[in-house]
């Protein structure tokens, strides 16, 4: 990357060079290595690694060298990442496993024992003449942190810095001696001891004289810190900043009881000696070190964290003023260990003092603020332009709190602090009967600052018990409490794209389908009754075929299907409405399923956790831990604060108070409903989970559901399903529930021991009240269509005409008005739709509903108070165990409806059984086979034939598997058989499955179910009467989609298998019944298909009910026989009349042989008849006779 940013010209040939370089660096090595090799005082480990390094060197050279013939202007990124490769390789080569050079102790002594220490390794800081292969801190002025020695320096306490030193460090070969200053800041003078020989030329100075000094004045503004870490076990800190620069230091005030200390502070630290030349301090000025303690009022002062700044330099010549000038306030990251603990908000400035003196530096002002003494604030040109902000909280309620000091909490109250203001919940009298507050909305002002900087002060809210005192208060720090001001979230436009795009692929899709069958696909619809389930599965491949489209990330495959729903709607509804009638013809007709949405997540991720005005903030106690932070943090959850906060500058506009209908008591949160307790009816759903872990010794599960919702429990454990990870429940729960008292809906799946308590697989934990009170309407999910019968019946007992109305009127929206001609319109936009709504007798009679269902279903286009309204769906939970956190333990498919009691009571839960499976019969003739490769020899006249049977099953029941009689001694390959196999079989039809149940072993309590796909497999054997017989090839058809058979065996080839992909497939599903010639393949030695024969079969496929009606026997038995083969006598005599069996085999083997020899024998009497007969002719003639 930075190749390709610094060099724009020619990033390649820069690259180049670099490969050039690093291949000959290589060869380099590898010659002076050859020369090292046998040296003396090497130890076996010094060889090897120099052997190891020298193939390593050898390989990467020759490899760069390549690389570098391949550099071109379009692969430099590809080629710059394998050098990427090389650079890391050289840095593990270049660390040495054993300690060839000791490296560096720095001691801090005192009253001669060691105090503090700093090691430097010693590659660091070794010399070479060579600048690049000279260590990276060698002749270079550092600053290096000391630190305890031994145990001690483990953990927080090993964490503060004891000292900092700058020091000067050059590590080198005795001839080499003389450079040994060269890296110094310039302008010293050299004092050196009192020479003791000649012999030794250059000695180190005993000291340095800077007459070169530079004096500056630091700035240190410390305006406020945020997030910091909790170092009380009230979880709070007592925060002051420390400042270390060069050899000064200073502290800010100390701030008790707070994460986000507002200091606003300006330490100045006068007459800083730094010496070398000006430019030289310029480009590299020291660095300043700002640690973060929590005062404590006994003991030391304990370690927050540390960061590390560097100032912005103005020399005496420079002008104080913009850009540089007065600094911007940045945030700095502290660090506490390795991990993050807050952040700082500073700016740093350091003044070059000149000839002039301090006079001639920008003016301070003096202390401002009387009651603070003598503390400089920072200056107005840095610190934030401050305003009057209102804060207006929502109590809504608490819950869960845990125990305090095993006392129940009865009476708590919450307190929200920011910025130093504050405001104190009501008591809530009785937690247990309802922990919800009485007094919604209050808000308390403050003053903060606007400026470029996002710079919100930490909100805190503590929750109290009040006869409790303070040092037992449950505390909780909000952190940052973001405050998002924009009226409406903007629009990603990006999303509409791809979504087109993937209606108009489907479209195509759909359109192919049509072309193909469009006939058998509708007749396929009517023929199975549809059910929820087929509704389900619809949605789930559309769900992939949009995915397939799209190659999206998770985060597309949202809700991909109802989008590209309501854009096809909208392209209709742009059209006129004349047309809009012919746009629903034209939809391709696919056998049209009702779909819902199938998310692959759960739906508070999909939607903001529900959010959307009720917000959840957990409340901790006691210290932050510090190993692996986070996973202590969870124990010092104490309860959840449910509410809201609203941040606007004051003063407020005139428009939102004076609009109709404002409360002033309710501040911002207009129309929010009340929060007394209130009756529900929870039917939970559950369609199935996936990918269990497994709890069981053989690897699998046998799951149950049970739901808990406060006190009540729902246990299902006689349904348990046996030995299955990936069990389909098909289940609905109902469950009567108080909010807020019970809200927090358990849906846990455990696994069913025959013996002892049976264990949790995983579970997972709703929200429900959020749910409820959301804009999103997530009691009901709205259906796409809607009809009063039939497998999409609308749930919701309120009809959607109602919710309509109901929605209008809370939003104080205009509408709905019901026009003529399928219009509607609501706000200020019209909405098209049927009007005809048809009943079980498919009587049809005028409704509205369609109409409303259209707006509910686009309702995020109305204006103001428009939001994606839930549609019936299916949301994909993880399931987590607390023993194992952060590890899913599987996924569960569910949805949750939600009912208020005091509304009319909806109907019968739908019925989402799982499917039973039909009963079929399979009947397979094997009529003849032919070309079957030939096996044996024959004893009389090594002659090839096979004694052929075709042997047939379906996949996953191999033990029955049946076989037709021998056709002995076929000579050509080919075998009559007329002989029938008969496969019972139970058929999910909407899966494409085979339901099999079995038990595993002899010793399995139930039965297993499987689902395994429906093949068929035949083969042909060649019998042995006294060895194994010999199996010669097979094909496996699968019964949904296998090749055509062809119509004779000459058209019969290999290449019915081998384009499979290409040739058009039937179902045997929707034909019923098939015949014609399929391959039988086997693999050769070189693992390449060859064809081994062909058999002539015929499938006919009939249900469990027509099988009983028309029976049919096995093999050619009674009833409906078939009639036996016709088979040529050698087939069954050939141990009889070996004679025969000659005569047929040198007939049929040698009849062109024998015909030819006949003619030849005719042609050669008649040349000699010709030739008897000719000389007597001849002398006739010749005599004139």
């Amino acid at each position: 990357g930075e190749i390709i940013k610094t060099e724009k010209a020619f990033p390649e040939r820069r690259l180049r060079g670099v490969l050039e370089e690093l291949s000959v660096g290589c060869s380099r090595f590898v010659t002076l290595a050859n020369k090292d090799v046998n040296q003396a005082g090497r130890t076996k480990l010094d060889r090897e690694r120099l052997k190891s390094c020298m193939r390593e060197m050898d390989s990467m050279g020759q490899q760069a060298k390549q690389i570098r013939t391949q550099v071109k202007k379009n692969t430099v990124r590809d080629k710059l990442k394998l050098a990427q490769n090389f650079l890391q390789k050289l840095r593990f080569l270049a660390d040495e496993p054993q300690h060839s050079i000791p490296d560096v102790f720095v001691w801090m002594m005192s009253n001669n024992k060691r105090i503090a220490y700093a090691r430097i390794p010693s590659k660091d800081i070794l010399y070479s003449i060579v600048d690049e292969e000279t260590g990276k801190d060698c002749g270079k002025v550092k600053a290096v942190f000391l630190k305890l020695p031994g145990k001690k320096s483990f953990g927080p306490a090993g964490w503060t810095v004891q000292a900092k030193l700058e020091l000067y460090l050059w590590l080198g070969l005795n001839k080499q001696r003389k450079d040994f200053l060269s890296g110094l800041p310039n302008g010293f003078e050299e004092i050196k001891a009192a020479k003791m020989g000649p012999s030794l030329q250059s000695v180190p100075p005993v000291s340095l004289v800077y007459n070169m000094k530079q004096v500056f004045q630091l700035r240190a503004h410390m305006y406020q810190a945020r997030s910091l870490f909790a170092a009380d076990s009230s979880g709070l800190s007592d925060p002051f900043a420390r400042v270390f620069f060069s050899t000064h230091s200073q502290v800010t005030e100390v701030l008790s009881e707070t994460l986000c200390p507002t200091w606003d502070q300006l330490l100045v630290f006068d007459d800083v000696e730094l010496f070398g030349e000006a430019s030289e301090l310029r480009d590299d000025p020291p660095i300043i070190v700002v640690e973060i303690y929590d005062q404590d009022t006994v003991g030391k002062a304990e370690f927050i964290g540390r960061t590390f700044a560097k100032p912005t330099i103005k020399m005496c010549d420079e002008h104080y003023g913009p850009p540089r000038f007065p600094p911007q306030l940045e945030y700095y990251q502290v660090y506490r260990g390795n991990c993050t603990a807050g952040e700082l908000l500073a700016a740093f400035e350091l003044l070059q003092i000149g000839q002039g003196g301090r006079a001639d530096l920008p003016p301070l002002e003096g202390p401002t603020d009387s009651e603070r003494g003598p503390i400089l604030p920072v200056p107005l040109g840095i610190r934030p332009v401050l305003s009057r902000y209102r804060i207006e909280v929502l109590f809504w309620g608490l819950r869960d709190l845990k125990r305090i000091n095993l006392a129940q909490v009865d009476r708590p109250r919450v307190d929200i602090e920011c910025a130093g203001r504050g405001v104190q919940s009501v008591l809530i009298q009785n937690y247990k009967k309802n922990p919800n507050f009485s007094t919604l909305v209050k808000w308390f002002e403050v003053v903060s600052a606007t400026s470029v900087w996002p710079l919100h002060p930490g909100g805190l809210s503590r929750c109290h018990q009040p006869e409790t005192l303070s040092s037992r208060t449950l505390s909780r720090s909000a952190g940052d409490i973001i405050v998002n001001m924009d009226s409406e979230p903007p629009i990603q436009k990006m999303d509409t794209v791809v979504k087109l795009d993937a209606v108009s692929d489907k479209e195509k899709k759909k359109k192919k389908k049509k072309k193909k069958g469009g006939v058998e696909d509708e007749d396929e619809t009517d023929e199975r009754v549809l059910d929820w389930w087929s509704k389900y599965f619809a949605s789930i491949e559309t769900l992939k075929e949009v995915g397939s489209n799209i190659k999206p990330d998770d985060l597309l495959l949202k809700g991909s299907k109802t989008k590209e729903k309501s854009k096809e709607k909208k392209n209709l509804k742009d059209k006129k409405k004349g047309q809009a009638a012919d746009g629903f013809e034209k939809r391709p007709v696919k056998a049209k399923v009702d779909e819902l949405v199938v998310y692959n997540k759960e739906l508070e991720s999909e939607f903001g956790s529900f959010e959307d005005w009720l917000h959840t903030f957990n409340l901790y106690r006691g210290k932050a831990g510090d190993d692996d932070e986070h996973v202590l943090d969870d124990d010092r959850i104490v309860g959840r604060f449910k509410g809201s906060l609203c941040m606007y500058k004051l003063p407020l506009s005139e428009e939102i108070t004076r609009e109709a209908g404002f409360d002033p008591s309710m501040g911002m949160f207009q129309s929010i409903p009340h929060n007394d307790p209130i009756n529900v009816l929870v039917r939970v759903y559950v369609v199935r989970a996936t990918d269990l872990h497994p709890a069981d010794i053989n690897g699998k599960a046998d799951p149950y559901i049970v739901i808990k919702l406060g006190k009540s429990e729902v246990k299902d454990k006689e349904n348990y399903i046996s030995k299955q990870l990936n069990p389909v429940f098909g289940k609905s729960f109902d469950i009567e529930a108080t909010f807020p008292m019970e809200s927090m809906l358990t849906v846990s799946v455990y696994d069913w021991d025959l013996v002892g308590t049976d264990d949790l697989i995983g579970e997972t934990k709703i929200d429900l009240e959020n749910r409820f009170y959301s804009k999103y309407r997530a009691t009901c999910g709205i259906s796409s269509s809607y009809s009063v019968h039939g497998y999409n019946v609308w749930r919701d007992p309120m009809k959607p005409s109602q919710i309509l109305a109901k929605l209008c009127k809370d939003g104080k929206i205009n509408g709905p008005h019901y026009g003529p001609g399928g219009k509607v319109k609501v706000a200020n936009r019209i909405f098209h739709g049927p009007t005809e709504l048809e009943d079980e007798n498919g009587l049809k009679k005028q409704s509205e509903e369609h109409l409303a269902l259209t707006v509910l279903n686009h309702w995020e286009e109305i204006p103001r108070v428009g939001c994606k309204l839930i549609p019936e769906h299916v949301e994909t939970r993880p399931l987590l165990n607390p023993d194992k956190p952060g590890i899913e333990q599987g996924r569960i498919e569910m949805w949750v409806d939600m009912f208020p009691m005091d509304m009319p009571a909806p109907g019968p839960a739908i019925d989402i059984s799982p499917r039973k499976p039909k009963r079929y019969e399979l009947r397979v003739i094997i009529w003849n086979t032919d070309e079957v490769i030939l096996e044996d020899d024959d004893y009389f006249t090594g002659e090839k034939s096979s004694d052929i049977f075709v042997r047939g099953w379906l996949k996953g029941q191999q033990e029955d598997k049946q076989d037709t009689d021998v056709h002995y001694h076929s000579l050509t390959g080919e075998g009559n058989f007329n002989w029938r196999f008969v496969f019972p079989f139970d058929y999910l039809m909407a899966e494409e499955k085979i339901v099999i149940s079995k038990k595993e072993s002899m010793f399995s309590w139930d039965e297993t179910e499987y689902k395994i796909p429906p093949r068929l497999t035949l083969q042909v054997w060649d019998a042995d009467h006294f060895s194994a017989d010999d199996f010669l090839g097979a094909i496996e058809l699968d019964l949904n989609r296998f090749p055509r058979g062809a119509k004779t065996a000459k058209q019969c080839s290999l290449d019915m298998i081998r384009n499979e992909q290409e040739l058009p497939t039937i179902s045997i599903f929707k034909q019923k019944r098939v015949k014609g010639w399929w391959p039988f393949v086997a693999r050769d030695e070189n693992d390449e298909m060859e064809l081994t024969g062909k058999v002539e079969a015929e499938l006919h496929l009939v249900t469990a009910e027509e099988a009983e009606k028309s029976p049919v026997g096995l093999g050619r038995n009674e009833p409906d026989p078939l009639e036996k083969p016709n088979r040529p006598d050698t087939s069954l005599m050939w141990f009889l009349g070996p004679l025969k069996s000659i005569r047929y085999f040198i007939w049929h083997n040698y009849r062109w042989l024998i015909l030819k020899a006949l003619g030849l024998i005719l042609l050669l009497l008649m040349l000699g008849l010709f030739l008897y007969s000719i000389p007597g002719y001849l002398v006739k003639k010749m005599l004139g006779a």
